[in-house]
């Protein structure tokens, strides 16, 4: 009896661990070309903030580039033949995406580059960042390349892949990148995966941008029910971060409060079943929140890591 006791009890804890699997969402890799092989072959555009600063132009260097075409898929098949269960976003269909929210963007007062947008609708966790150059000695070629796993929430790097592959007679940089590559990618991916893992604990950065619209009678100190609109905001971003992490990082004045970084949940329950969570889903809340207390307001989100929220 004792033992079939055990056997039950044990049966019901790999249940449980395999619920908690099934809830555990993996990490969504978009591969890019990095800005220094945009840069060298002429895939750059103007920001248009009048910054005068270029950005890359991942449309273009995809449409008019095979050869970068062959590489990024290469990486793509060699990331899944390693591990399977991260999923790859296809960067043709989040181009497709930002093209066609482009307007809608703009009409919602988002200033994004073409860059910033097409990260935002692939909704991505991390960037893999490809750049190599081919180099040829008589009839040797050889490739050196440079990968970085890149946060698509904040833009900080923290696992670069980078050297020199070795000398072969053939001279397709898609199969020299996959070979100089090789070696190293169960370690650069133990990088990516140990850096998810992070996120799940700690959450992801998120930045909010609050401000009170030109003309609005509001300010920060204005009554919201029992508390200030000011407490309002950190009350609802402290109930939808991790612990009220990086809360403390906050500029503010009588018409803004901008957070330099917020740490949300990298998911939510909603009606029950567990789904990512981006800014989006954080910026939402906010202001249907605010609009249930006869607070009106509207947002933007700007890539995938800054929300823009103003009220009226």
């Amino acid at each position: 009896m004792k033992i079939r006791l055990l056997a039950l009890a044990a049966l019901a804890a790999a249940a449980l661990t395999a619920g908690a699997q099934r809830l555990m969402t993996p990490p969504h890799v978009l591969i890019v070309p990095d800005m220094p092989y945009c840069s060298a072959n002429g895939y750059i555009q103007d920001a248009p903030d009048g910054s005068g600063r270029t950005v890359a132009d991942y449309e273009r260097a995809l449409a008019e580039d095979g050869t970068l075409h062959s590489a990024l898929t290469q990486v793509a098949q060699l990331i899944n033949e390693r591990n399977s269960d991260i999923v790859i976003v296809d960067l043709s269909q989040a181009i497709e995406l930002a093209r066609n929210d482009a307007a809608l963007a703009a009409a919602n007062g988002a200033v994004e580059t073409a860059e910033e947008r097409i990260i935002r609708n692939s909704n991505a966790d991390i960037l893999v960042k490809v750049n190599y150059d081919l180099l040829r000695t008589g009839p040797v070629s050889r490739i050196n390349y440079t990968l970085r796993a890149t946060d698509a929430y904040t833009g900080r790097n923290f696992a670069p892949l980078e050297g020199l592959g070795p000398e072969a007679t053939a001279s397709n940089p898609a199969v020299l990148l996959r070979e100089a590559i090789y070696g190293g990618m169960d370690s650069f991916l133990n990088r990516i995966l140990a850096y998810y893992n992070g996120m799940r604990e700690h959450g992801r950065m998120v930045a909010f941008d609050i401000t009170v619209a030109a003309g609005s009678a509001r300010t920060m100190g204005s009554r919201v029910g029992d508390v200030s609109l000011r407490e309002f905001i950190e009350d609802y971003l402290y109930d939808h971060s991790v612990d009220g992490s990086g809360l403390e990082r906050v500029r503010g004045g009588e018409a803004f409060l901008h957070y330099d970084g917020v740490y949300i949940p990298l998911t939510t329950t909603v009606r029950g079943r567990q789904r990512r969570q981006g800014a989006k889903d954080v910026a939402q809340g906010l202001v249907t929140a605010l609009a249930d207390a006869g607070v009106a307001a509207d947002f933007s989100i700007v890539g995938l890591g800054r929300a823009n929220i103003s009220i009226r």
